[in-house]
């Protein structure tokens, strides 16, 4: 199985990739850990990464293709999924180079929802748990229930960084989900609900693939 995982910031796809790993043996990769990891083993290119990185500007399209394709090459005989790998066509393009996946899976929401789960979400200056002020508030306002440290909430998780990165998000997004459209390989599932996601990701798995939970 191997599965480009798609959708918007907060739709989920952190909480999926965690559940995929632990019921179905995927090997979870996602850009971010993939350039962590190869900065912090000075791995091939990682200078040049790093030069993007420090800079706060975005990696190419070449130079993120060169990388990916890196970490590919170590997982080629396993089932993973690639979270936030694919960005842009060109990013698929070069990935239908090396890889035939077998399915595009697009996590739906509707913008509502996104905006209340990523502005709302705060974290323990601690521990780092996570809560979320609309959802999963702590018993006191701006208190973590497990340490009593203040709750912070990330500067990408502000109203003003949360829209600006949906319109950027859009505008990547619409061309790629036409792309594997078009190649039969994409799946949409309403991801509003995460509980029914996890039916909805079963149903799909067993229907389509004759794939079951190993746990």
């Amino acid at each position: 199985m191997k599965l480009v995982l798609l959708g918007a910031p907060g739709c989920g796809k952190g909480t999926i990739s965690d559940y995929l790993v632990k019921n179905y043996g995927l090997v979870h990769l996602s850009t971010g850990d993939i350039f962590r990891q190869t900065i912090d083993q000075k791995g091939p290119y990682w200078e040049e990464l790093k030069s993007y990185i420090s800079k706060g500007l975005l990696v190419p399209d070449e130079l993120t293709n060169k990388i990916l394709k890196n970490a590919l090459d170590k997982n080629m005989d396993k089932s993973f999924i690639l979270d936030g790998c694919i960005r842009t066509i060109a990013q698929a393009d070069f990935l239908s180079t090396i890889l035939d996946i077998d399915l595009a899976l697009y996590l739906e929401v509707p913008f509502d929802v996104l905006e209340k789960r990523l502005t709302g979400r705060r974290i323990c200056s601690k521990c780092k748990r996570i809560y979320n002020i609309h959802y999963s508030a702590p018993k006191k306002e701006d208190i973590c229930d497990d340490d009593g440290e203040f709750l912070i909430q990330r500067k990408d998780d502000q109203k003003e960084i949360i829209d600006e990165r949906m319109k950027v998000y859009r505008t990547n997004s619409e061309p790629l989900i036409k792309y594997y459209e078009k190649l039969n390989k994409l799946v949409a599932i309403n991801s509003e609900n995460l509980d029914d996601l996890e039916k909805n990701i079963d149903d799909l798995f067993i229907n389509k693939f004759n794939l079951r939970k190993i746990a």
